[in-house]
């Protein structure tokens, strides 16, 4: 009885590690990427789903690699006090190797697309890159600004990789992949970066937005004119690629499409003023804010894809019922994932 009670501890604790309540964000990056080519009929729901663990594996390398290396500047915080490694229940040596057997995981469940040498050695190379990306994100986030940039393109080529198991990617994936790329630089660089400014600015990290003067003074959250407009018009630039497969390369919208686009983008940015109108640091609501904005941002794809096929839609649904379900099972609530 003890040995199963220690296992499940254990267990819960690498799955926190993992930050599952953001995973299904990333898992279906290389899904939408290969969903995003013309040929959907040549898609089976096996290699979809083959995709999407490679793309939660990647998540895991991430995140955990991200969480090794930030450890004692997150243990500044009494709010990610929740973390495994923070708390101590799992050292910084187990996450190490488990990040990296999820890496060498992703590279093994590729043989499913395996049709010739080259054509692996491609997919290799491109999964290669993304975690090459991935992984300078992971080191030098804190150190030099403009960081948000390289964990951007580790996405772009996550999707670029899900569109090459199909074949030569289409202008359309480049654009899908360019939007998935801007969604993280905006998770980043302005959600990610009000969520932590408490403690990176004690950690004296050297960010966009500490750059840009954001910071919490006697518990105030100031935030600059400058680091506001930079959210506003990242989000500007990623509607306007949104709707630009209809407008330049001939995907036929439907009017219920361009109805509900034009809602999500509304959402998106109405969220986006209630996160910048937040004046106190609470983290609490600044999680649920920011669970609300992810959830409008990465529903936009699905629905502008769902004119190659109807049921692509569907995906817009498993950020958020992922995000939802994960933070019932593991902290008891919906918005606030204790490990954010």
């Amino acid at each position: 009885m003890g040995l199963r009670f220690t296992f499940v501890v254990m267990l819960r604790d690498y799955i926190e590690l993992t930050r599952l309540f953001n995973m299904g964000l990333t898992a279906v990056a290389p899904v939408l990427g290969a969903l995003s080519m013309w040929d959907v009929g040549s898609l089976t729901v096996w290699k979809l789903f083959i995709l999407f663990i490679i793309g939660s594996l990647a998540h895991i390398f991430g995140f955990v690699i991200n969480d090794v290396i930030d450890f004692r500047l997150d243990k500044l915080s009494k709010d990610l006090s929740a973390r495994p490694l923070v708390r101590g229940s799992i050292t910084r040596r187990g996450a190490a190797i488990f990040a990296v057997s999820c890496m060498i995981g992703s590279f093994l469940l590729s043989f499913v697309f395996f049709s010739d040498l080259f054509r692996y050695l491609v997919l290799v190379g491109i999964l290669l890159v993304a975690y090459f990306f991935a992984t300078v994100y992971d080191i030098a986030s804190k150190k030099y600004p403009g960081m948000d940039l390289v964990v951007a393109s580790a996405i772009f080529f996550l999707i670029l990789f899900g569109a090459s198991t199909i074949g030569t990617p289409t202008r359309l994936a480049y654009i899908v992949a360019l939007i998935g790329a801007i969604q993280v630089l905006f998770m980043n660089m302005i959600n990610g970066a009000i969520k932590d400014i408490d403690h990176d600015e004690q950690g004296s990290a050297n960010t966009v937005a500490i750059r840009l003067g954001a910071k919490v003074y006697a518990g105030i959250i100031a935030l600059p004119v400058s680091f506001k407009t930079t959210g506003y018009l990242i989000e500007i630039v990623r509607i306007a690629l949104i709707f630009l497969p209809f407008v330049f390369l001939g995907l036929d919208p439907n009017l219920w499409q361009i109805a509900l686009l034009v809602v999500f983008a509304v959402a998106t940015f109405f969220s986006i003023y209630k996160l910048y109108s937040i004046k106190t640091f609470d983290r609490t609501r600044i999680r649920k804010c920011i669970g609300i904005i992810v959830i409008f941002m990465y529903a936009t794809t699905p629905v502008m894809l769902s004119s190659l096929n109807i049921y692509i839609i569907l995906v817009a649904l498993i950020p958020p019922l992922w995000f939802f379900a994960s933070n019932l099972v593991l902290h008891k609530t919906i918005f606030e994932p204790k490990t954010m």
